[in-house]
């Protein structure tokens, strides 16, 4: 092993990546997809609208229906993940990705937009389920969530290091800039595909038995206590749209602090989420710890919205203002962390292991409703009423955490054999029973 080598582990190490090969290699995976797709993400829609020459609006327009098609593909990922093992689906989702940025290239047209993109979200929706899966295959039960919490990390930087990157295109003002952009995140998918095949595989998925019914997506939705999870976990990513739609609209229209304090607080949030990413998921490992992390995001929550209003109400004192907000972020981004902890907690958890694909996709759908729904729920409550939107908003994720918490440790009743043993988020689930 070279020194550098040696020393790429020992800053994964000090990092809190488990000290397992696969969980090394699955951590440079990790960095190398956030970094290809943070640089491109700040630029996507200057790219199509600077250098293809697209209206904002048909722009708009066309990733929704893209985001829409990619909403649609979710179900079919667990479907491939279940019948040929998450480990292909994650290289051929990896592939298309590649494939649709190189595309885009040569797109002169809102159809082209719209093929490609759709090629593109679909992969990226697709792929999401399937990493999970191939998560609970290369690492011990309490090395996944860690895992997960890394990846997320990491993501973030990758968007910082994309920021700065959009920003030295913007400011060269040169079409190349963006095409070496998307020919840079094509080549970060080879590049994950490439260390995704050096992995070993330490759990293999268990295979059909012989004379078994196959089981589909009827079984899934036959365990009603994952369902309702599912359901729930809509009011929970509450935390995201909250920040990316109502904390921008909420600083800039209702509070008195000065416009570009928006851009200091998506950083700060940024970077209490590389800081605190990891922290927060040692304190959930399985799904019995799960409700009191969703205790935790539901009060931290609770304490945001009060800053938020107390921002508003606080009248012109600005340093006040900024004070509360810099408050109310800290609280939310808490949340955000505690949050996220429990869904892939409770997601990955609770899904028996041959029918993981479609319990993982499933849970998936989830972040495609809040996508859909959350934007103009968050915008219709602030303008409705400015002394109440925030508590409204607070109660709708209170409800979604504080039930998801019930569901979690209710574990008797009717769904119990069909879901896995709490303690181990991939403890094989050997009393799956067939499709009804």
């Amino acid at each position: 092993m070279t020194k550098w080598a040696v020393r790429g582990r020992a800053v994964l190490s000090r990092a809190g990546v488990p000290d397992a090969p696969a969980a090394k290699r699955w951590a440079l995976v990790a960095i190398v997809d956030a970094v290809g797709t943070g640089m491109f993400l700040p630029i996507s829609v200057l790219y199509f609208t600077v250098v293809v020459g697209l209206s904002a609006g048909s722009v708009g327009a066309g990733l929704g229906i893209a985001g829409l098609v990619g909403s649609l593909a979710t179900p079919l990922s667990g479907t491939l993940i279940d019948r040929f093992g998450a480990r292909k689906v994650v290289i051929g989702c990896w592939a298309a990705g590649a494939a649709a940025y190189v595309g885009f290239l040569g797109v002169r047209d809102w159809t082209g937009l719209v093929v490609v993109a759709s090629v593109a979200h679909a992969a990226d929706r697709m792929v999401n389920p399937a990493r999970k899966v191939f998560l609970t295959t290369i690492a011990d039960a309490e090395d996944q969530v860690p895992l997960m919490a890394f990846q997320r990390a990491v993501l973030n930087v990758g968007f910082g290091i994309g920021g700065l990157a959009a920003a030295a295109v913007l400011a060269l003002g040169s079409h190349t800039g963006y095409h070496a952009l998307l020919v840079v995140n094509a080549v970060s998918y080879t590049g994950a595909i490439a260390l995704v095949l050096t992995i070993d595989v330490i759990r293999a998925p268990q295979p059909p038995e012989p004379g078994r019914p196959r089981a589909g997506y009827r079984q899934v939705l036959a365990d009603r206590r994952y369902v309702s999870l599912a359901t729930l976990n809509v009011l929970v990513l509450m935390y995201s749209t909250t920040f990316t739609i109502g904390m921008p609209l909420w600083v800039y229209e209702y509070t008195s602090a000065p416009a570009g304090l928006v851009g200091l607080l998506f950083t700060f949030n940024t970077v209490l989420v590389v800081l605190l990413q990891m922290r927060t998921a040692r304190s959930c490992t399985s799904p019995a710890q799960a409700p009191r992390v969703y205790r935790a995001a539901a009060l931290l929550f609770v304490l945001a919205a009060i800053g938020y209003w107390a921002a508003h109400r606080s009248g012109g004192a600005t340093l006040v203002v900024i004070g509360l907000l810099v408050l109310a972020v800290f609280a939310h981004t808490l949340t955000e962390l505690f949050g996220a902890v429990g869904e892939w907690t409770v997601s990955m958890g609770l899904a028996p292991e041959r029918l993981r694909g479609r319990y993982l996709s499933l849970f998936g759908l989830s972040l495609a409703a809040q996508e859909a729904a959350g934007p103009v729920l968050v915008t219709t409550l602030i303008a409705a009423d400015t002394d109440l939107a925030w508590f409204a908003l607070a109660a709708l994720l209170v409800v979604g955490c504080l039930a998801s918490a019930w569901l979690v440790r209710t574990t008797a009743g009717p769904d119990t054999a069909q879901s896995p043993a709490a303690a181990s988020p991939i403890e094989p689930d050997r009393a799956t029973p067939p499709a009804s």
